[in-house]
């Protein structure tokens, strides 16, 4: 599952879906703005870092720009993906920019909203207490 090719593996992907309520422990490892395309003959999502120009003639359809968000779900154990709206990212990014600055976890969940269901993250303080390293000899600590 490597985000490095002009079109992405065409095997399935691992999709995170946790149930409402639910919240999966997440670690960030890459993301970037793709174009996704429903593949009718396939039954599967492509990705494409260009849009694709020929679309009935490849069976795409629902073509649309995501941000694509690679992630190692701690759950499960394995590397996944989550789709990205535009106003998602905003909130990941919210989420992510604190978890720079202070750590801690960060923590995925869907919410439903109307029909649909929205990814939702949200930051957990580290139960961890991380303490200052001073400078100084070892030899003096002992």
């Amino acid at each position: 599952m490597r985000l490095e090719g002009a079109i992405f593996s065409q095997d399935r992907y691992y999709y995170l879906r946790p149930t409402p309520g639910e919240k999966v422990p997440i670690q960030i490892l890459n993301f970037r703005r793709v174009f996704a395309a429903w593949s009718h003959k396939l039954k599967n999502t492509l990705y494409f870092e260009k849009a694709p120009e020929e679309l009935e003639e490849e069976g795409l359809k629902r073509v649309r720009e995501i941000v694509l968000l690679q992630v190692y779900d701690w759950f499960a154990g394995r590397e996944g993906l989550v789709e990205l709206t535009e106003p998602e990212f905003e909130q990941f990014m919210e989420v992510y920019e604190a978890f720079l600055r202070q750590s801690g976890e960060i923590q995925y969940s869907r919410q439903k909203k109307g029909r649909k269901n929205e990814n939702f993250f949200e930051l957990q303080e580290s139960l961890c207490i991380i303490r200052e390293v001073r400078k100084g000899l070892f030899s003096d600590k002992l």
